[in-house]
């Protein structure tokens, strides 16, 4: 028997890639879960595996501590986010991409939710310096991306040529944030300030220069 054979049996069979994504996923939505019901220190491991329906082990082979959880939901948040700004550049009008994923934010029941773990992990992030690097990373790279979408409207003539791009999408994305979070605290005028937002964004940005 050749190294090559003797190698290529004692490997076993390799790990199914769909099964460790859905497993991962599982996990994810465990964490949410918890994290939302208690909060990240008084969530244990334990119940995250509980509320996952997966061993204590398996969270383990997945995340080695908790704050590899708390990374990775802010990287599925950022993924969303994302996708929000990918769907106002497929709408091929900056207004009209912007009220077309607000009532889709507003229609999504788990909004709310999510949007109280993202204060939770705005909580934890001014406490934990790791978890406050990976949060400005995941902020920077989204401002990036909507600093990009805002540039290339600009090259169509959609918005005010003279306008910053980077400078709007900061002041674009922290507006959201705080409407956002109005309505995670159940706050019912949130929804209509949401969509107010979107009219006096689109106005500012065809018409005023932001320094």
């Amino acid at each position: 028997m050749t190294n090559r054979t003797l190698k290529t049996t004692t490997l076993g069979r390799p790990a199914n890639p769909e099964a460790r994504a859905h497993r991962r996923e599982q996990i994810l939505r465990g964490a949410r879960a918890c994290f939302l019901r208690k909060g990240f220190h008084a969530a244990t491991t334990a119940e995250i595996s509980a509320e996952a329906g997966v061993s204590v082990a398996n969270i383990y082979q997945y995340f080695p501590a908790k704050e590899h959880l708390i990374r990775a939901l802010i990287e599925e948040d950022l993924t969303s986010d994302l996708d929000l700004v990918d769907m106002v550049e497929m709408s091929g009008s900056f207004r009209k991409g912007l009220e077309m994923t607000s009532r889709i934010v507003i229609a999504d029941p788990q909004v709310a939710q999510d949007s109280m773990l993202r204060l939770e992990i705005l909580a934890e992030a001014s406490r934990n310096p790791e978890i406050a690097a990976v949060v400005k990373a995941a902020d920077e790279r989204l401002v990036a991306a909507m600093g990009s979408l805002i540039a290339r409207y600009q090259a169509k003539g959609e918005l005010h040529a003279e306008i910053k791009p980077d400078a709007a999408a900061r002041l674009i994305i922290s507006l959201y944030d705080g409407l956002i979070g109005r309505v995670a605290l159940g706050e019912q005028s949130g929804v209509e300030l949401l969509t107010a937002a979107d009219k006096f964004i689109s106005r500012a940005l065809e018409e005023i220069i932001i320094p």
